[in-house]
Protein backbone atom coordinates (compact mmCIF):
# COMPACT_ATOMS: atom_id res chain seq x y z
CA UNK A 1 0.00 0.00 0.00
CA UNK A 2 1.50 2.86 -0.80
CA UNK A 3 0.70 6.82 0.19
CA UNK A 4 -0.31 5.90 3.55
CA UNK A 5 1.71 8.56 5.66
CA UNK A 6 -0.65 7.19 8.68
CA UNK A 7 -3.56 4.81 9.32
CA UNK A 8 -7.41 6.51 9.15
CA UNK A 9 -9.18 7.23 12.71
CA UNK A 10 -11.05 4.31 13.77
CA UNK A 11 -14.35 4.08 12.06
CA UNK A 12 -13.57 5.79 9.28
CA UNK A 13 -12.47 5.23 5.70
CA UNK A 14 -9.51 6.63 3.03
CA UNK A 15 -8.99 6.31 -0.33
CA UNK A 16 -5.60 5.37 -1.62
CA UNK A 17 -3.54 5.05 -4.71
CA UNK A 18 -3.88 1.44 -6.18
CA UNK A 19 -2.97 -1.76 -3.65
CA UNK A 20 -0.38 -3.73 -5.29
CA UNK A 21 -1.02 -7.48 -4.42
CA UNK A 22 2.82 -9.17 -5.20
CA UNK A 23 4.99 -11.93 -4.74
CA UNK A 24 6.98 -10.62 -1.88
CA UNK A 25 9.22 -11.38 1.21
CA UNK A 26 12.79 -10.83 1.02
CA UNK A 27 14.29 -14.49 -0.42
CA UNK A 28 11.56 -13.89 -2.42
CA UNK A 29 12.21 -10.60 -4.15
CA UNK A 30 15.99 -11.72 -3.94
CA UNK A 31 14.97 -14.38 -6.06
CA UNK A 32 12.91 -12.88 -8.50
CA UNK A 33 15.42 -10.03 -9.59
CA UNK A 34 18.44 -12.60 -9.47
CA UNK A 35 16.21 -14.68 -12.28
CA UNK A 36 15.50 -11.64 -14.11
CA UNK A 37 19.20 -10.75 -14.18
CA UNK A 38 19.80 -13.84 -16.22
CA UNK A 39 21.44 -15.85 -12.79
CA UNK A 40 19.75 -19.17 -12.21
CA UNK A 41 18.52 -19.47 -8.44
CA UNK A 42 16.80 -21.44 -6.51
CA UNK A 43 13.77 -20.41 -3.86
CA UNK A 44 13.01 -22.88 -1.02
CA UNK A 45 10.72 -21.96 1.40
CA UNK A 46 6.83 -23.08 2.82
CA UNK A 47 3.76 -22.46 1.16
CA UNK A 48 0.20 -22.84 2.90
CA UNK A 49 -2.67 -24.62 1.80
CA UNK A 50 -5.13 -21.67 0.12
CA UNK A 51 -5.47 -19.33 -2.86
CA UNK A 52 -2.47 -17.05 -2.46
CA UNK A 53 -0.44 -20.32 -2.27
CA UNK A 54 -1.86 -21.05 -6.27
CA UNK A 55 -0.85 -16.73 -7.00
CA UNK A 56 2.35 -17.33 -5.44
CA UNK A 57 3.22 -20.15 -7.96
CA UNK A 58 1.89 -18.62 -10.94
CA UNK A 59 3.86 -15.44 -10.30
CA UNK A 60 7.31 -17.28 -9.80
CA UNK A 61 7.21 -18.61 -12.71
CA UNK A 62 9.87 -16.97 -14.22
CA UNK A 63 12.46 -18.48 -16.26
CA UNK A 64 16.00 -19.21 -14.35
CA UNK A 65 13.93 -19.55 -11.08
CA UNK A 66 13.38 -22.81 -9.85
CA UNK A 67 11.74 -23.35 -6.51
CA UNK A 68 11.39 -25.99 -3.48
CA UNK A 69 7.99 -24.73 -2.03
CA UNK A 70 6.90 -26.77 -0.01
CA UNK A 71 2.69 -27.21 0.81
CA UNK A 72 1.41 -27.35 4.24
CA UNK A 73 -2.14 -28.97 4.33
CA UNK A 74 -4.39 -26.42 7.01
CA UNK A 75 -2.16 -23.50 7.29
CA UNK A 76 -2.62 -20.87 5.18
CA UNK A 77 0.20 -18.68 3.31
CA UNK A 78 2.84 -15.89 5.19
CA UNK A 79 1.52 -12.75 3.82
CA UNK A 80 2.94 -8.89 4.57
CA UNK A 81 0.90 -5.75 4.26
CA UNK A 82 3.73 -3.03 3.36
CA UNK A 83 2.70 0.55 3.84
CA UNK A 84 5.03 3.51 2.36
CA UNK A 85 4.35 7.08 1.53
CA UNK A 86 6.80 10.11 0.31
CA UNK A 87 8.65 11.35 3.45
CA UNK A 88 8.08 7.90 5.55
CA UNK A 89 10.02 5.38 5.77
CA UNK A 90 8.42 1.45 5.21
CA UNK A 91 6.49 -0.51 7.61
CA UNK A 92 5.52 -3.90 7.71
CA UNK A 93 2.79 -5.69 9.35
CA UNK A 94 3.49 -9.71 8.83
CA UNK A 95 1.42 -13.08 9.18
CA UNK A 96 4.07 -15.86 8.99
CA UNK A 97 1.27 -18.75 8.11
CA UNK A 98 3.47 -21.93 7.03
CA UNK A 99 6.92 -20.17 7.29
CA UNK A 100 6.81 -20.22 11.20
CA UNK A 101 7.48 -24.57 10.21
CA UNK A 102 10.27 -23.49 8.13
CA UNK A 103 13.38 -25.53 9.47
CA UNK A 104 16.43 -25.98 7.96
CA UNK A 105 15.55 -29.28 6.37
CA UNK A 106 13.40 -26.97 3.90
CA UNK A 107 16.54 -26.44 2.19
CA UNK A 108 17.34 -29.39 -0.35
CA UNK A 109 21.24 -31.04 0.18
CA UNK A 110 21.22 -30.61 -3.90
CA UNK A 111 20.73 -27.21 -4.06
CA UNK A 112 23.79 -26.08 -1.06
CA UNK A 113 26.58 -26.58 -4.34
CA UNK A 114 25.70 -23.17 -5.34
CA UNK A 115 27.29 -19.67 -5.80
CA UNK A 116 25.98 -18.17 -2.31
CA UNK A 117 23.46 -19.46 -0.55
CA UNK A 118 21.48 -16.77 1.07
CA UNK A 119 19.75 -17.03 4.44
CA UNK A 120 16.78 -13.97 4.25
CA UNK A 121 13.95 -12.61 6.86
CA UNK A 122 15.95 -14.51 10.02
CA UNK A 123 13.64 -13.20 12.08
CA UNK A 124 10.46 -14.17 10.53
CA UNK A 125 11.67 -18.01 10.59
CA UNK A 126 11.25 -19.40 14.52
CA UNK A 127 12.58 -22.49 13.56
CA UNK A 128 16.18 -21.37 11.99
CA UNK A 129 16.81 -19.27 14.23
CA UNK A 130 20.26 -19.66 16.39
CA UNK A 131 21.93 -23.87 16.16
CA UNK A 132 19.63 -24.71 12.77
CA UNK A 133 20.95 -21.23 10.90
CA UNK A 134 24.94 -22.16 12.03
CA UNK A 135 24.83 -25.51 10.89
CA UNK A 136 22.70 -24.99 7.36
CA UNK A 137 25.07 -21.97 6.71
CA UNK A 138 28.13 -24.85 7.71
CA UNK A 139 26.17 -26.93 5.22
CA UNK A 140 26.46 -24.91 2.16
CA UNK A 141 30.41 -23.78 3.21
CA UNK A 142 31.14 -27.50 3.37
CA UNK A 143 29.15 -28.14 -0.22
CA UNK A 144 31.16 -25.17 -1.64
CA UNK A 145 29.06 -21.98 -1.65
CA UNK A 146 29.63 -18.68 -0.17
CA UNK A 147 26.92 -17.74 2.35
CA UNK A 148 25.11 -14.79 3.11
CA UNK A 149 22.64 -13.41 5.19
CA UNK A 150 19.95 -10.31 5.81
CA UNK A 151 18.33 -10.95 9.02
CA UNK A 152 15.89 -8.20 8.44
CA UNK A 153 14.29 -6.20 11.65
CA UNK A 154 13.60 -8.23 14.76
CA UNK A 155 10.08 -7.63 15.58
CA UNK A 156 11.19 -8.64 19.19
CA UNK A 157 13.19 -4.92 19.29
CA UNK A 158 16.87 -6.25 19.24
CA UNK A 159 16.78 -7.52 23.10
CA UNK A 160 20.87 -8.43 24.41
CA UNK A 161 20.31 -12.31 24.17
CA UNK A 162 19.55 -11.28 19.84
CA UNK A 163 22.21 -9.08 19.39
CA UNK A 164 24.33 -12.12 20.26
CA UNK A 165 22.78 -14.86 19.11
CA UNK A 166 23.21 -12.95 15.70
CA UNK A 167 26.83 -11.98 16.06
CA UNK A 168 27.78 -15.86 17.05
CA UNK A 169 25.83 -16.72 13.43
CA UNK A 170 28.18 -14.08 11.82
CA UNK A 171 30.81 -16.17 12.47
CA UNK A 172 29.52 -18.61 10.07
CA UNK A 173 28.76 -15.78 7.16
CA UNK A 174 30.76 -14.80 4.45
CA UNK A 175 28.63 -11.56 3.37
CA UNK A 176 26.34 -9.61 5.80
CA UNK A 177 23.66 -7.36 4.25
CA UNK A 178 21.92 -5.20 6.86
CA UNK A 179 20.77 -1.59 6.47
CA UNK A 180 22.16 1.41 8.38
CA UNK A 181 19.52 0.91 11.28
CA UNK A 182 20.25 -2.64 11.83
CA UNK A 183 23.40 -2.37 12.02
CA UNK A 184 23.41 0.06 14.17
CA UNK A 185 20.95 -1.70 16.83
CA UNK A 186 23.26 -4.71 16.54
CA UNK A 187 25.95 -3.26 17.71
CA UNK A 188 25.19 -0.20 19.87
CA UNK A 189 26.65 2.60 17.48
CA UNK A 190 25.49 5.44 16.56
CA UNK A 191 27.77 5.66 13.63
CA UNK A 192 26.66 3.14 10.88
CA UNK A 193 29.96 3.32 9.57
CA UNK A 194 31.73 2.36 13.12
CA UNK A 195 29.17 -0.44 13.19
CA UNK A 196 30.11 -1.97 10.12
CA UNK A 197 33.80 -2.35 10.75
CA UNK A 198 33.30 -3.82 14.29
CA UNK A 199 31.36 -6.12 12.60
CA UNK A 200 33.77 -6.43 9.87
CA UNK A 201 36.68 -6.88 12.31
CA UNK A 202 35.08 -9.55 15.38
CA UNK A 203 33.29 -11.74 12.40
CA UNK A 204 35.27 -11.93 9.49
CA UNK A 205 32.35 -11.08 7.51
CA UNK A 206 32.27 -8.31 4.70
CA UNK A 207 29.81 -6.38 5.78
CA UNK A 208 27.52 -4.22 3.10
CA UNK A 209 25.20 -2.04 4.51
CA UNK A 210 22.36 -0.49 3.31
CA UNK A 211 21.22 3.54 4.08
CA UNK A 212 18.79 4.05 1.26
CA UNK A 213 19.00 7.26 -0.74
CA UNK A 214 22.22 8.09 1.03
CA UNK A 215 23.72 4.81 -0.86
CA UNK A 216 25.71 2.15 0.73
CA UNK A 217 28.70 1.10 2.81
CA UNK A 218 30.76 -1.75 2.53
CA UNK A 219 33.65 -2.89 5.01
CA UNK A 220 35.79 -5.64 5.02
CA UNK A 221 37.78 -7.22 7.70
CA UNK A 222 41.01 -5.07 8.43
CA UNK A 223 40.29 -2.67 5.57
CA UNK A 224 38.87 0.96 5.48
CA UNK A 225 35.27 0.93 4.91
CA UNK A 226 34.72 2.88 1.94
CA UNK A 227 31.11 5.14 1.17
CA UNK A 228 29.26 3.95 -2.36
CA UNK A 229 26.44 6.82 -3.23
CA UNK A 230 23.36 5.79 -4.59
CA UNK A 231 21.61 5.87 -8.12
CA UNK A 232 19.52 9.14 -8.45
CA UNK A 233 16.25 8.28 -9.98
CA UNK A 234 12.64 8.97 -9.50
CA UNK A 235 10.79 6.26 -6.78
CA UNK A 236 8.12 4.63 -7.79
CA UNK A 237 8.00 2.03 -5.02
CA UNK A 238 10.77 1.96 -2.72
CA UNK A 239 9.58 -1.73 -1.20
CA UNK A 240 11.98 -4.43 -2.06
CA UNK A 241 14.92 -2.24 -2.50
CA UNK A 242 17.10 -3.60 -0.51
CA UNK A 243 16.22 -6.87 -1.81
CA UNK A 244 16.97 -5.77 -4.92
CA UNK A 245 20.12 -4.64 -4.14
CA UNK A 246 21.26 -8.01 -2.41
CA UNK A 247 20.57 -9.26 -5.57
CA UNK A 248 22.91 -7.40 -7.32
CA UNK A 249 25.50 -7.70 -5.24
CA UNK A 250 25.44 -11.06 -5.13
CA UNK A 251 25.14 -11.73 -8.92
CA UNK A 252 28.59 -9.83 -9.06
CA UNK A 253 30.30 -11.28 -6.44
CA UNK A 254 29.67 -14.91 -7.93
CA UNK A 255 30.34 -13.44 -11.49
CA UNK A 256 34.01 -13.05 -9.48
CA UNK A 257 33.67 -9.08 -9.26
CA UNK A 258 35.21 -7.15 -6.83
CA UNK A 259 32.96 -5.94 -3.80
CA UNK A 260 33.16 -2.10 -4.72
CA UNK A 261 32.36 -2.67 -8.43
CA UNK A 262 29.68 -5.19 -6.97
CA UNK A 263 28.34 -2.91 -4.47
CA UNK A 264 28.02 -0.33 -7.52
CA UNK A 265 26.07 -2.52 -9.67
CA UNK A 266 23.68 -3.63 -6.43
CA UNK A 267 23.17 0.17 -6.47
CA UNK A 268 22.15 0.31 -10.12
CA UNK A 269 19.37 -2.63 -9.61
CA UNK A 270 17.76 -1.52 -6.50
CA UNK A 271 17.16 1.50 -8.71
CA UNK A 272 16.20 0.15 -11.71
CA UNK A 273 13.50 -1.99 -9.73
CA UNK A 274 12.58 1.15 -7.01
CA UNK A 275 11.55 3.49 -10.56
CA UNK A 276 9.38 0.64 -11.83
CA UNK A 277 5.56 0.63 -10.60
CA UNK A 278 4.36 -1.49 -8.27
CA UNK A 279 1.94 -3.58 -10.40
CA UNK A 280 4.43 -4.41 -12.76
CA UNK A 281 8.35 -4.58 -11.91
CA UNK A 282 9.99 -6.31 -14.74
CA UNK A 283 13.05 -5.00 -16.20
CA UNK A 284 16.24 -6.23 -17.95
CA UNK A 285 20.01 -6.69 -17.61
CA UNK A 286 20.26 -4.08 -20.21
CA UNK A 287 18.31 -1.60 -18.24
CA UNK A 288 20.61 -1.68 -15.36
CA UNK A 289 23.75 -1.29 -17.68
CA UNK A 290 22.06 1.89 -19.00
CA UNK A 291 21.24 3.30 -15.58
CA UNK A 292 24.73 2.35 -14.37
CA UNK A 293 26.27 4.48 -17.11
CA UNK A 294 23.37 7.21 -16.73
CA UNK A 295 24.29 7.44 -13.35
Amino acid sequence: MSGVADLPEPGTERIVPPIALRTGGSAANTAITLARLGRSTVLAGLLGDDDTAHLLRRQLDIPGLHTRLARMPGRHTGVTVAVESPGRDRAFLSSLGAMADLDADAVPEDVLPAAFVLLSGYFLLPGVQGAPARTLLDRARAAGARTALDTGWDPGGWPPETRADVLALLRHVDVFLPNDDEIRTLTGHSSAEAAAREVADTTGAVVVVKCGARGALLARPGQPVTAHAAVNVQVRDSTGAGDAFNAGLLHRLADGAEPEAAVEYASSVAATVISKPSHDRRFTPDEVLQGATAS
